[in-house]
């Protein structure tokens, strides 16, 4: 009964969607660009930005025990096909501005900052940050900065219906550049946050989200967490299962590719087969047995892949993981205060500024595959 309640949400969710992406103009066929692509090593692909970028800091709110700052800073990301550079800087010159909503604690001095990366679709609301936000804070101990991913919130391009739209379509060369933007955005806000308190500063996403804090844990060492929820790095698989994604898989396909030449594509550019650089028992994957739009054989395949890292599996699908934030929230500062980090139980303060994992594995873990 729960299986069949989890995937009949999801699918209500993946139609509604598809509602919502099937008008609107056909991506452009960029196939053919693709080639720039072959050969590159991981720092090609996701190379390290340089220096601290050009922050501007706004108070937007004080309330309590905490405070929002509003950050910006221009990318500057600098995509890798040729093709795609003069559309990358005209067409989406909004795109090109980073956008952060910062939620600080006020008391208790420096603390470590978790990075909180949105999923697919997801708006950037002020309801958001005087809600969500905040109770993450309260509830891990730490600062939480929300950032934009490109093509969504304030960086949604003028033409955009909805924000997100640009990212995931069979403009493949636009969608792989989006991967590398928000990486490259992503270690740029790293850098500037680990240069404010000298504090650790981890990751954690949602769904899309997730799987872009999965791509970072593969290219900055810095890290002191990455937390992948609802999440794994199979794009093939996901154009495969989501049947959200059918408009994508149509128009691939009237241009010759199905999602098993994307597949192919992806293990011949090393996508498929990319690895953490921050050690096993600092990642935390959080997923759901049922989830039909990132399925769980998939995260089983990652996890294994990646060392069987710390894992909790929830009984629900990919919506149903989001209608149980309280428990995922649980499983996430146990996790951070196994690795010296976050809320300590016992006096509700920040922990420790260093990362010195301790017991990672301890319940509510459990690392037993759905299909077991």
């Amino acid at each position: 009964m729960q299986r069949r309640s989890s995937q009949a949400l999801d699918g209500i969710a993946s139609f509604l969607g598809r509602l919502v992406i099937r008008s609107g103009a056909a991506a452009e066929n960029t196939l053919a660009q693709l080639d720039a692509y072959r050969g590159r090593t991981v720092e090609e692909l996701f190379p390290a930005p340089p220096g601290l970028p050009d922050v501007t800091v706004a108070r937007a709110w004080k309330v309590g025990p905490f405070e929002s700052l509003h950050l910006s800073f221009p990318s500057e990301y600098q995509p890798i096909a040729p093709d795609f550079r003069q559309r990358h800087g005209d067409e989406y010159r909004r795109n090109q501005q980073v956008s952060v909503r910062w939620i600080r604690h006020t008391r208790g001095g420096p603390r470590p900052t978790l990075i909180f990366l949105h999923s697919w679709m997801q708006p950037d609301t002020a309801l958001e940050e005087l809600t969500m936000l905040p109770v993450l804070a309260g509830q891990l101990g730490l600062h939480v900065a929300r950032l934009d991913l490109p093509y969504h919130g304030r960086r949604k391009p003028l033409g955009s219906r909805f924000g997100g739209e640009y990212f995931w379509t069979a403009d493949l060369v636009r969608t792989v550049e989006a991967i590398g933007q928000s990486v490259w955005d992503t270690r740029r806000l790293v850098s500037w946050l680990s240069a404010q308190e000298g504090a650790p500063v981890g990751i954690m996403g949602l769904s899309l989200g997730g799987m872009m804090a999965l791509y970072t844990a593969c290219a900055d060492p810095r890290l002191a967490f990455a937390i992948g929820v609802a999440a794994h790095l199979d794009l093939a698989g996901v154009l495969g299962d989501a049947s959200i994604l059918k408009r994508m898989r149509g128009e691939l396909e009237s241009h010759g590719w199905s999602p098993a030449d994307v597949s192919a594509y992806m293990a011949l550019v090393g996508i498929a087969d990319l690895k953490p650089v921050i050690p096993p028992q600092r990642i935390l994957l959080v997923a759901g047995k049922y989830d039909r739009l990132l399925s769980a054989d998939r995260t089983e395949a990652l996890w294994k892949r990646w060392g069987e890292p710390p894992i909790h599996w929830f009984p629900a699908g990919h919506l149903g993981i989001f209608t149980q934030l309280p428990g995922t929230i649980a499983v996430v500062r146990r996790f951070l205060e196994g690795l010296g980090l976050g809320r300590s139980r016992r006096n509700g303060e920040a922990g420790s500024t260093s990362v010195a994992p301790t017991d990672p594995l301890s319940p509510p873990f459990n690392d037993v595959p759905p299909s077991a």
